[in-house]
């Protein structure tokens, strides 16, 4: 309906602008000359002779004519005036006709020279064809709302068969994390994170649960991972490093304070994830990019100029521990980001007999360029022996743990004092 309207609004206005144009030329074209204002030849030559007459008379009254001359005269002006009265004066009929002749042409030929110019030079088939697509869209248009309308309609029913399923076996972690994110398709963040709640008391060890929970916590305190919700973040990770959800809210809370290599590094770690060329996959994509330029351009400013991004201490083996490992075993000294990633920011490996040992961490021994000490104010070190001489933990590595240590801090002490069970 909408199409018919259009093709024929362009017509309309189409005939509407030739209407226009020709009511501007042809009404003088059809317009009669106004003869009761207009003086014709004889009454003109009438009126001259008449004041001819009268000058002739008042010549006579003052004595320059005599009357045989004023006879004469008179005479002769009587002769003129009957020929100029007997000569028939033209109107001007034959050039109205000529005019109505040139306005009917004209009412003829223009529209069909318009019409004729359109269809050579124009595109006649626009109309019909911007109808088509207007039609098209709104067919598309139609069959998506019908789509959003059947998977709401699949949503409502998946949300009610889940809602049931808790209520007949409320012991079901898995159900409550299907429910929670049923809450979320809806957005009912309230809802979601009541279920997250019931869902991390029955499933604390499962990532996906956990970093979920975190996300509900953060959107209902105003989009905030401060406190609660990035501890949930790092328990995420620590359960699983490549957790998505841990990685971008890590990511996310790593930009939030400015920490622009730190959130490259967790959000290139989950783009490896995503498949190439999907939407999602290009968004990512620009973040990454962005929080690197802006990782250089902070590396570059005034302030990291005169600053040392660097921690220097000391390692040291508690003396109770001195006979738990072989002095040739492998000690492996990490900086980490303090989200518990354990992926090391910097790290420095000697051996067990070298112990007490001095040490320096700095950006020169980065693992990866995006992730670096002086994207940070604070990291976590972490000292451990171990027993397999690989870097990976394990059951009985000795391990000492300082936390919150201010990157730039000197003189630190870390102690490895704990048995790993």
């Amino acid at each position: 309906m909408n199409s018919i309207v259009s093709v024929a609004a362009f017509w309309s206005i189409a005939l509407l602008i030739l209407a226009l144009v020709l009511l501007w030329v042809l009404p003088p074209l059809f317009r009669r000359p106004a003869t009761g204002k207009t003086l014709n030849r004889r009454e003109l030559n009438i009126a001259v002779y008449r004041d001819q007459y009268r000058e002739l008379e008042s010549d006579h009254r003052n004595g320059l004519l005599s009357d045989a001359q004023l006879e004469a005269a008179r005479s002769e002006l009587e002769a003129r005036l009957a020929q100029d009265a007997l000569t028939r004066t033209p109107t001007p009929a034959a050039a109205t006709e000529g005019g109505r002749g040139l306005a009917a042409a004209l009412l003829a030929v223009v529209p069909a020279l318009a019409l004729g110019g359109y269809l050579v030079v124009g595109d006649p088939g626009f109309i019909m064809k911007a109808a088509a697509a207007e039609q098209a869209e709104q067919e598309r248009q139609r069959k998506v709302d019908e789509a959003l309308a059947r998977l709401e309609e699949q949503v409502d029913e998946a949300l009610a068969s889940l809602e049931e399923a808790v209520r007949e076996d409320p012991d079901d972690g898995l159900s409550w994390t299907f429910l929670a994110n049923a809450y979320i398709a809806r957005d009912r963040w309230d809802d979601a994170e009541a279920a997250y709640e019931r869902a991390y008391e029955l499933l604390p060890d499962t990532a996906v649960v956990v970093s979920g929970y975190a996300e509900a916590l953060a959107v209902n305190a105003d989009r905030d991972l401060r406190g609660r919700p990035m501890e949930l973040v790092r328990d995420a990770l620590a359960l699983d490093p490549e957790d998505p959800k841990g990685l971008e809210m890590a990511g996310l809370h790593a930009y939030q304070n400015q920490e622009y290599g730190t959130a490259a590094y967790y959000w290139n770690q989950l783009l490896r994830q995503m498949p190439e060329g999907s939407p999602a996959h290009g968004e990512l994509t620009a973040m990454v990019r962005q929080a690197r330029g802006l990782s250089r351009a902070e590396a570059f400013g005034e302030e990291a100029v005169g600053s040392t991004a660097s921690i220097t201490g000391r390692v040291e083996l508690a003396p109770d521990l001195a006979g738990s490992a072989d002095p040739g075993d492998t000690v492996y000294l990490f900086a980490r980001t303090i989200t518990g990633s354990t992926a090391p920011l910097a790290a420095l490996r000697t051996s067990l007999d070298q112990l007490p040992v001095t040490f320096t961490l700095d950006d020169s021994l980065a693992m990866t360029p995006d992730h670096v000490l002086s994207n940070h104010e604070s990291i976590t070190l972490v000292a451990r022996v171990s027993r397999h001489g690989d870097a990976q933990a394990r059951p009985g590595d000795l391990e000492g743990v300082l936390e919150s240590v201010e990157v730039g801090a000197e003189d630190v002490r870390l102690v490895i004092d704990t048995v790993r069970p």
